[in-house]
C-alpha cells in the first residue's frame, strides 16, 4: 500500500492488539461505537469457540481523531485482551520463563512447524503460534471500520455472506437477493447478520448448522466459501499499467493474507475457465444514458480497474488447524510420533471471516482510491469521486438540489430547468400533492421518522421518471436510502449561505413560517437554522459539489449551477 498504511501488532495471549493506519483524509467521521460493532461482528457465528465467552472486544482510540473526525493524522487503536489476565505469567513483556507448558508438539496445517524452523523456537512454538493466530485479525477489523467510515462518506458500502460450509451449500445473492446485491451491499450484510451462520436464508443457516454439529460430534472443524460485495464503487480503481497497481492483485494478495484462507475468485473465477469466452465476458450497452454490462461475470473489474459495476469476490477457507482429535504429529525435543498439540479453537469460523475480509477489502479500496483522487481532506476528494463515479454516463441524470431552508432550492431550480430544458420537480410539493396534505399536517400526523420514510420512497419514484432537475426539502438528505437513491440516479448540488442570510430569504419570503414545521414558535431564527445545519452537516457535505449562494440572485445561481454540474460531465457526454 503506498497511500494508505497500517500495521498491527500484539499476540493472542498478549496485553493487547494495537493498530495504526496512516493516510485518511481529515474530517472522515469516527465514533468508536461504530468499530464497536465490527469487533461484535467478527465474534459471532455458530461453531465458534470458548474464546469468544471470555473476550468482549472494544476499541480504544488513541490518535489521529477529535470531535468524531479524523484529522489527517495517523489513527491508532488499542483492543485490550482480557484473556491476558490468565496468562501474565506466561506471556510476560519482562524478565522470567521457561513456559511451564512449552509446545514442542507441531499442529499439521499450522504456522508452527515452518515458524519454529524459521525462527529457531522449536522447544517452545508459541512464539509463533501467538502471533499466527487468527487473533491478530481483531485489530484489522477495527482498522478496517475506519476505512469502512470512509468510504461509506463516499456511498461505498462493504457487505458479506457465508455462501458453503463444509458440502453444505446456501443460496446466493445473485439469484435469492439481487437488487441488494447491485445497489446496497451493507443491506445485504445485514441480513446475513441476522443468522447464526451468516446465511441469506433460514434453510440454508439450517444446513449450514447441521453441518457443523456433524463436524463437533466428530471432534473435527470445517471450512467454507463465503463472498464479499461492494457497491458504489466508481469507474477507474487500479490501473493496467504495473502488477502491483492492478486492484484484483492488490486485493487477491490482501484476501490471502487472512489466515486459513486457501483461494480466492473475482467475479465468476474458476467457473469462468470452463465456459466460451462469449458466455464470460459481459456484453455493453448504452441504456438510459449509462453504461449497462447485461451480466457482471467479470466481478466489477477488467484490466485490473473497476468498471463500475459492483465488485464480486468470493473466498476458500480450510477447515481450522487445531483439531480435537488430534492428527498424528511429533515432538520436536524428542522426534517421538505424538498427537498433535491442541489449542483452544473454534469448530467454524466461516462466518467470522467474511467480516474479517469486509475490512481487508476496505483497506484496500481506500489505497487505491486515494491513489487516484488525492487530498487531504475529505472535502478535497468529493469532487474527483464524483467526475470517477461518473465517467460511465453518456447523461449526467437528474440534477439534485439540497440544502437547508432558505438556500433557493426551489426558485434556483426552476431557473435552471429552464436554462436545461428538463422537467422541475419539488419534492415537497409532490408529496402534498399526492398526499392531499400539507408538509406541516404531514409531519404532525406521522411523525418525523415515518415521515422521512415515505419522503425518501416518493424520491425513489422520482427517480425512475424522465430526467429533471430536482429539489429536495432540507431534511430529506437524512435518510441513507435518498443517498443511495440519487447517487445512482444523477448528480448532487448542495446550495448553502449563512445562517443570518437564510433566516433574512425566510422572513421575507412568501411562505409563512408557520407553515414550516421546523421553524414554528422559533424565537431566534438565525440560531437555529445555525444549529440544525451543523447538527445535518455530516449529511449535506455528502454533496458531490457545493456552491454558496450569498450575495447571488437566482438567475447567477442558476447559471452557475449549470456551469458547475457541466464541469462533471465525461468523455461519453461529449460523443
Amino acid at each position: 500500500m503506498g497511500h494508505l498504511r497500517f500495521l498491527t501488532a500484539g499476540e493472542s495471549h498478549g496485553p493487547g492488539l494495537v493498530g495504526i493506519v496512516e493516510g485518511l483524509p481529515a474530517g472522515v467521521p469516527i465514533l468508536e461505537d461504530e468499530i464497536n460493532h465490527e469487533l461484535f461482528r467478527r465474534q459471532q457465528g455458530y461453531g465458534r469457540g470458548g474464546r469468544m465467552k471470555i473476550e468482549k472486544d472494544t476499541v480504544e482510540i488513541l490518535s489521529g481523531v477529535r470531535f468524531a473526525r479524523t484529522l489527517g493524522s495517523p489513527v491508532a487503536l488499542l483492543v485490550r485482551n482480557r484473556d491476558f489476565a490468565n496468562w501474565g505469567e506466561r506471556m510476560k513483556i519482562g524478565a522470567g520463563g521457561p513456559d511451564p507448558k512449552p509446545v514442542s508438539i507441531p499442529r499439521p496445517g499450522h504456522a508452527d512447524l515452518a515458524g519454529g524452523l524459521k525462527y529457531d523456537c522449536l522447544e517452545d512454538m508459541r512464539d509463533v503460534l501467538e502471533r499466527a493466530s487468527a487473533r491478530e485479525t481483531t485489530m484489522r477489523v477495527a482498522l478496517g471500520a475506519v476505512a469502512k467510515a470512509f468510504l461509506r462518506e463516499l456511498g461505498i458500502e462493504i457487505g458479506s455472506y457465508v455462501r458453503s460450509i463444509g458440502i453444505a451449500e446456501g443460496v446466493g445473492a445473485e439469484t435469492a437477493f439481487f437488487e441488494l446485491s447491485q445497489t446496497h451491499a451493507e443491506g445485504l450484510s445485514s441480513l446475513a447478520d441476522r443468522s447464526e451462520t451468516r446465511a441469506l436464508d433460514e434453510a440454508s443457516s439450517i444446513r449450514f448448522v447441521e453441518a457443523i454439529k456433524a463436524a463437533q460430534k466428530r471432534r473435527d472443524t470445517l471450512g467454507g466459501v463465503f463472498e464479499v460485495m461492494v457497491t458504489g464503487l466508481p469507474v477507474g480503481l487500479g490501473a493496467h499499467v504495473h502488477a502491483d497497481r492492478k486492484l484484483d492483485g492488490r486485493l487477491s494478495g490482501a484476501l490471502m493474507s487472512i489466515q486459513a484462507m486457501k483461494a480466492v475468485e473475482i467475479g465468476d473465477g474458476w467457473a469462468g475457465s470452463k465456459r466460451y469466452g462469449s458466455e464470460v465476458h459481459d456484453p455493453l450497452y448504452i441504456a438510459a444514458g449509462k453504461v449497462h454490462r447485461g451480466t457482471n461475470h467479470a466481478g466489477g473489474l477488467e484490466g485490473g480497474i473497476t468498471n463500475g459495476d459492483p465488485l464480486v469476490i468470493r473466498l476458500a477457507m480450510k477447515p481450522i488447524a487445531t483439531v480435537s482429535a488430534a492428527l498424528p504429529s511429533f515432538d520436536v525435543r524428542t522426534l517421538e510420533a505424538v498427537p498433535a498439540h491442541v489449542e483452544r479453537s473454534d469448530t467454524c469460523a466461516v462466518p467470522a471471516a467474511g467480516v474479517i475480509a469486509e475490512a481487508l477489502t476496505a483497506l484496500t479500496l481506500c489505497d487505491a482510491l486515494l491513489e487516484v483522487m488525492g487530498g487531504d481532506t475529505l472535502k478535497d476528494i468529493r469532487l474527483p469521486f464524483a467526475k470517477h463515479r461518473l465517467l460511465n454516463r453518456s447523461q449526467l441524470g437528474h440534477l439534485f438540489l439540497i440544502g437547508p431552508m432558505g438556500a433557493g432550492k426551489s426558485t434556483v431550480g426552476q431557473r435552471l430547468a429552464q436554462l436545461t430544458g428538463m422537467p422541475f420537480i419539488d419534492l415537497d410539493h409532490r408529496i402534498e400533492a399526492e398526499s392531499g396534505q400539507s408538509i406541516a399536517a404531514l409531519f404532525q400526523s406521522q411523525g418525523e421518522e415515518a415521515f422521512r420514510k415515505s419522503e425518501a420512497a416518493m424520491l425513489q419514484r422520482i427517480s425512475k421518471e424522465t430526467l429533471s432537475v430536482i429539489s429536495l426539502g432540507g431534511g430529506a438528505v437524512l435518510n441513507d436510502e435518498a443517498w443511495r437513491t440519487m447517487r445512482s440516479s444523477g448528480v448532487v448540488l448542495r446550495l448553502s449561505a449563512a445562517a443570518h442570510e437564510l433566516a433574512r430569504r425566510l422572513q421575507n419570503g412568501r411562505r409563512p413560517i408557520e407553515s414550516r414545521p421546523l421553524l414554528a414558535g422559533k424565537e431566534d431564527l438565525t440560531a437555529f437554522i445555525e444549529q440544525t445545519n451543523q447538527a445535518r452537516e455530516r449529511f449535506y457535505s455528502r454533496a458531490d459539489i457545493t456552491l454558496r449562494t450569498d450575495g447571488l440572485d437566482v438567475s447567477s445561481t442558476a447559471q452557475a449551477a449549470w456551469g458547475m454540474f457541466r464541469q462533471l460531465e465525461g468523455p461519453l457526454a461529449r460523443r
